[in-house]
């Protein structure tokens, strides 16, 4: 395993809050474009899932049934409008899974307030 480093500053910070329905990645992804964010890193993050689909390895997939799946940590980053969201989940049984948000298959539930800090790379 590699390390790439990337020379550059940070710049400003959104706000972002997805409503229920809208897709965890989709909505970060159409809100930071909104807002003309290509490039950023995420600050922090509250919410739950209606239902969750996570990945890990190379090729594997767990879908998680809700109602009310809680996220417990949310980290990533945005690269060329691009979403990469990674962390835990809680399903209604307390059991934890851990993965990559798959787009299209993480539905918010009630809210999800997410920030975002732009990367400006130099």
């Amino acid at each position: 395993m590699s390390a790439t480093l990337e020379r550059g500053r940070l710049g400003r910070i959104a706000v972002i809050r997805l409503k229920p329905n809208q897709d965890l990645v989709e909505g970060v992804e159409a809100a930071a474009a909104a807002d003309g964010i290509r490039d950023a890193v995420v600050r922090t993050a509250v919410g739950s899932l209606v239902d969750a689909a996570l990945g890990f390895g190379a090729d594997k997939r767990v879908e998680v049934a809700g109602p009310g799946v809680e996220i417990l940590t949310l980290g990533g980053r945005l690269k060329g409008g691009a979403a990469d969201l990674r962390g835990t989940i809680s399903d209604s049984s307390a059991r934890v899974y851990g993965g990559r948000f798959l787009k299209g298959g993480n539905p918010i539930c009630i809210t999800l307030e997410l920030v975002l800090q732009e990367w400006i790379a130099e």
